[in-house]
């Protein structure tokens, strides 16, 4: 009777516990000399970290509009960084969408035409929940390197 008591209360704690997550995924296209990169953030988790940066500014991730993006791309454009091959590089950002439960944001770091490495400082969420994860996917001459990164720690090197 105490281990299936004890095997509730792990499952409850776990469905009740959420997890906070990001995933990044980052794709050399090397047609289009390009890096071209989503990130996957939990749109409530998105949003309640956007009204804490952004105090005052009316944010709604469920029904966007042109100045809501405005604020995505700061926000991201001051928690990410990408260095290819040493080098600090300029990102443009796409937009984003809402798909299911998350919101998907979308930019490329162009003038790329081969790489052997990439060094992202990440940041996303950290000042939300302490507990923030994020998941990082890069793709580049069809090899896949994945890496974890747990708050604090905010930077990853992969090299090709």
């Amino acid at each position: 009777m105490l281990m299936i008591k004890s095997l509730l209360t792990v499952l409850l704690a776990a469905f009740w516990h959420p997890f906070f997550v990001s995933v990044i995924e980052v794709n050399h296209n090397k047609a289009e000399q390009s890096l071209e990169t989503s990130v996957r953030i939990f749109t409530d988790d998105f949003e309640n970290t956007l009204k804490l940066r952004f105090p005052g500014k009316k944010i709604d991730l469920y029904q966007p509009n042109a100045a809501t993006d405005s604020l995505i791309n700061t926000y991201l454009k001051e928690k990410m960084q990408f260095r290819v091959d040493g080098k600090l590089c300029k990102w443009n950002y796409i937009g984003s969408e809402r798909v299911e439960e998350s919101t998907w944001c979308y930019f490329e770091i162009t003038q790329v035409p081969a790489l052997k490495q990439l060094q992202i400082s990440n940041r996303l969420l950290y000042e939300y929940k302490k507990e923030q994860i994020n998941m990082h996917h890069v793709t580049v001459n069809g090899q896949q390197h994945s890496y974890k990164l747990d708050n604090p720690s905010s930077e990853v090197v992969f090299k090709f």
